[in-house]
């Protein structure tokens, strides 16, 4: 009995392994030119078209993560001395890359590269059951590209990658259990989805999508109830473990009040933004101006960008693609629907930031891989040859889609310097701002005995970059805190007692406004601060204010560029 079938197997496998690897080096070289300089500086090489004098600074909420890391390598626990509203995986994953790579910037610039990999490796592996090689040989080289586009934040690290890994490990699982009798994949989908909802709490909506194709799988039967219960008992087992830790650590009242009440304040109490743009449309032209203006190609403000404006031709063409698969077999169906998902996490927490359309990206990559695949599959099909016009013409479409979308980011991103990223699509110049004024600070209060600076705003970057501690575990303003601090709102006005109570007792050295300071704040400012000449917002005890203002005598004098 001959055996060639199975040798030709196993090659065909060995080249697809291979472009798994050959993507996955391309990702390594790809995602670190955000930090080009850096690399030069260190080796001497410079190995991307444009590299630029510094590397990309990090964002408020990669300054924010990577200063609650420090703090618990320091002892501190979540929510008992750190106060955040999201759910504690997230954190640890930083809190291990700060063990693992220091409380530094590349620490965190590199950061989201193991999840991007493994999430290729995921795509490749759905993609190459759903469709097959080519397929598969697409979605990781298509994940890599959109997943990393700096008009949806994703040369960073925000925790939406590490929401993506484990969102598309579930996908994975569940594709894999379903023609296995084995329920342990059911179990380890379970787990994959609970891990993605303790990063943050909408990152459970697909988890109805499987329960759904599990209970229609299963019919009448008793079958695809006891699947749906062993998918659950996955969920249930990470946030048990999780909810363990936390309230071991004695975080646990505080984080209910974190996790849910906080995060339930924030979409329901907080102010509407002045001139927001409808509902029906913020979710494709995302966030406007102050004065209700959109960026292109809805508008011309530049004070946003278009959260699509570096891979359009991708989104218009995942469109046509989940229609298709939404139109196959059942697993086909289910990827469709995870699709669907996914944009539901976009919209339900209503604040439309660009790192949130990161979480189609995942499900999204392989629907077009997948009908890409069967596209170029069925044109050498004779027996199509009475739809190969529709064929072909589909076939092409989507491979200008990608094209296009590939001459988009080597022009977006690998022709701009990586410190150029952050002005052009993240907000402005303010980013560069606050880690020059960070470091300055840092370098005036250098040999000072234990300096504090508290930020009453979103700089969370002042605190990374100057080395600062915050006095109170409320380091961080969110829009609910800048919104109710000056009103009687229950959960709010607790917190502002608190935060002025710890800044009485250990009157932090220096204070920086971001938002403007509510009244009680305000008249703590005057009775024991002067404003310093080096920044607008940056207040001084008035014990310190020589010995800072003398240590930067010759520093430039900045106005604030800091807006958000």
């Amino acid at each position: 009995m001959s055996r060639e079938p199975d040798r030709q197997g196993t090659e065909s496998m060995r080249w697809d392994r291979l472009i798994l690897v050959l993507w996955m080096v391309a990702a390594l070289w790809y995602r670190a030119h955000t930090f080009g300089p850096d690399i030069r500086e260190a080796t001497g090489l410079s190995l991307w078209p444009v590299v630029g004098r510094a590397s990309e600074p990090l964002d408020c909420d990669e300054a924010a993560y990577a200063y609650m890391g420090h703090r618990v390598l320091l002892g501190d626990a979540l929510y008992r001395d750190l106060t955040e509203y999201k759910p504690p995986l997230g954190y640890w994953i930083y809190s291990a890359a700060v063990a693992l790579g220091g409380y530094r910037e590349l620490a965190i610039r590199v950061l989201a590269i193991p999840f991007v990999l493994a999430a290729m490796a995921a795509a490749w592996w759905v993609a190459l059951r759903l469709s097959g090689r080519i397929a598969a040989a697409v979605s990781p080289g298509l994940f890599l590209l959109v997943s990393t586009d700096p008009y949806l934040f994703g040369n960073g690290s925000n925790m939406e990658h590490f929401m993506n890994l484990f969102s598309i490990l579930g996908l994975a699982a569940t594709v894999g259990a379903w023609t296995r009798a084995d329920r342990r994949w059911l179990v380890a989908a379970g787990v994959a989805i609970g891990a993605a909802a303790m990063v943050k709490q909408v990152a459970v909506v697909p988890a109805p999508v499987v329960l759904g194709a599990l209970l229609i799988r299963g019919g009448r039967s008793r079958r695809g109830l006891i699947d749906a219960i062993a998918f659950g008992a996955g969920i249930l087992a990470v946030v048990v473990v999780a909810g363990s830790i936390v309230m071991a650590r004695g975080g646990g009242r505080s984080a209910y009040e974190d996790i849910v009440l906080q995060a339930r304040a924030l979409a329901t109490d907080t102010l509407p933004e002045p001139n927001a743009p409808s509902g029906a449309v913020r979710w494709l032209t995302g966030n406007a101006n102050p004065r209700g203006e959109l960026p292109w190609p809805f508008g011309s403000t530049d004070y946003l960008v278009w959260w699509a404006g570096g891979s359009w031709p991708f989104w218009l063409a995942s469109v046509g693609s989940v229609v298709y698969l939404a139109a196959g077999e059942a697993r086909r169906r289910m990827v469709a629907g995870w699709v669907l998902a996914s944009w539901l996490q976009v919209v339900l927490p209503g604040l439309y930031w660009p790192h949130y359309y990161l979480l189609p990206v995942p499900a999204s990559t392989i629907a077009v891989a997948i009908a890409l695949g069967d596209a170029i599959g069925a044109v050498a099909d004779p027996s199509r040859d009475g739809r190969r016009g529709l064929i072909g013409l589909s076939t092409a479409a989507l491979v200008v889609a990608i094209a296009g979308t590939l001459v988009l980011q080597a022009r977006c991103y690998l022709g701009v310097e990586p410190e150029e990223l952050t002005i052009r699509y993240k907000g402005g110049r303010q980013w560069v701002v606050l880690r020059e004024m960070g470091r300055e600070i840092g370098r005036r209060v250098a040999g000072w005995d234990s300096p504090k600076l508290y930020v009453w705003g979103w700089q969370s970057p002042l605190n990374f970059y100057s080395r600062l501690d915050s006095p109170t575990r409320h380091f961080f303003v969110d829009n609910l805190l800048r919104d109710q601090a000056g009103r009687d709102h229950p959960l709010i006005g607790p917190r502002v007692e608190e935060i002025l109570s710890t800044l009485k007792d250990r009157p932090p050295e220096l204070i920086f406004t971001g938002y403007p300071p509510f009244p009680k704040l305000r008249a703590f400012l005057d009775a024991n601060y002067l404003p310093s000449t080096m920044a607008r917002g940056l207040y001084l005890r008035r014990g310190v204010y020589g010995r800072f203002e003398t240590a930067g005598s010759g520093a430039t004098h900045r106005e604030s560029t800091i807006v958000r």
